[in-house]
């Protein structure tokens, strides 16, 4: 047992530290300068859809590559060396650390994004049945209303349902394209939910009619948190000259 606790530590540790590295943040570092920071401005998270308000087409698809990958990266590590597959949960103890560390990075203070490209860079390795299935719903969403939350959340609640529904299948039916185990559970159901969960403040937008849809820049200032000066208006004392140019 103490053994197995400590691969499962190991897992976690490098799933977390993996998912922890904030691309988001950094591309804003890189193409803004030091003092710029993607979290002040849209939705103050660092992934590639606030990325793509703020910075553009190319640094928000270098951002969702980037973060994709760091889903793929610790699940795959875990399928391929012994000593982390740990019976087949630590690929899925992998995914959930991923998510959390993407979520909650402590490389820049524990606010990150929602995780949705890195859960699905998971999902991708996990159950790629679940993964194309969630993905054309999501797209679709995302295609027929132009909000991103919406397809995200929509992408997350298929894939919810669909590893529930898979793994009730593969018990009567092994042989099943889609078979998912009852460790592949353990991040198919509560990683896509746990992301729904941190969409609480897009459905209030959502709601309201006030979500942004896609393509919708936001303002950026050279210095964030920077009040703009207003320019003082002349006096009307003899003593002035006021020279219009």
């Amino acid at each position: 047992m103490p053994i197995i606790l400590a691969q499962l530590l190991l897992v976690a540790i490098i799933g977390y530290v993996w998912g922890s590295v904030p691309a988001g943040y950094w591309m804003g570092k890189v193409l803004r300068g030091k003092n710029f920071d993607v979290r002040d401005y849209g939705s103050h998270k660092t992934g590639a859809t606030n990325v793509l308000r703020t910075l553009g087409k190319v640094p928000a698809l270098i951002v969702f590559a980037f973060d994709l990958s760091k889903g793929i990266g610790p699940v795959v590590l875990a399928l391929s060396v012994p000593f982390l597959y740990v019976s087949g949960w630590g690929p899925s103890i992998a995914a959930l650390a991923a998510l959390i560390g993407h979520c909650y990075p402590f490389f820049i203070g524990f606010k990150g994004g929602r995780g949705v490209s890195t859960a699905a860079g998971a999902l991708l390795i996990i159950s790629p049945l679940a993964f194309l299935i969630s993905g054309i719903i999501l797209f679709t969403a995302i295609a027929a209303t132009r909000y991103v939350s919406l397809g995200s959340i929509l992408g997350c609640l298929s894939a919810v349902i669909c590893g529930i529904v898979f793994f009730i299948i593969s018990q009567s039916n092994p042989a099943f394209i889609g078979r998912v185990t009852l460790q592949q559970v353990l991040f198919i159901v509560p990683g896509p939910a746990f992301i729904i969960l941190l969409h609480y403040d897009n459905i209030g937008r959502l709601l309201a009619g006030k979500e942004r849809k896609i393509g919708q820049k936001v303002q950026v200032e050279e210095e964030p948190g920077t009040t703009p000066t207003t320019p003082t208006p002349p006096t009307n004392n003899s003593s002035s000259k006021n020279v219009q140019v």
